[in-house]
């Protein structure tokens, strides 16, 4: 029987793509570990005022005409009556 040279590789090709798909489905509902569910806050602004305001420097420096907004409601970022103003 004569094999066509082609098939070996299209074959490799076929199971190296159909290992590329699907999902782990180990994060959150939307995909971006390490943030509140349906939202693009991370967990940890919910627990630290420093982290709150980490994730607010990044927002400012990450700031574009053409990205997409992020997302925000249900979450609830972290407060403190004893810590010192940040500068932002």
């Amino acid at each position: 029987m004569r094999t066509t040279p082609w098939i070996v590789p299209a074959t490799a090709v076929c199971v190296v793509l159909a290992g590329c798909g699907g999902g782990g489905g180990d994060g959150p509902g939307d995909g971006s570990a390490g943030n509140v569910p349906g939202t693009g806050v991370p967990i940890a602004a919910q627990t630290s005022v420093d982290d709150v305001i980490a994730f607010a420097k990044s927002l400012i420096a990450a700031t574009s005409e053409t990205s997409e907004p992020v997302a925000i409601e249900g979450a609830t970022l972290a407060t403190s009556e004893t810590d010192e103003p940040a500068q932002l």
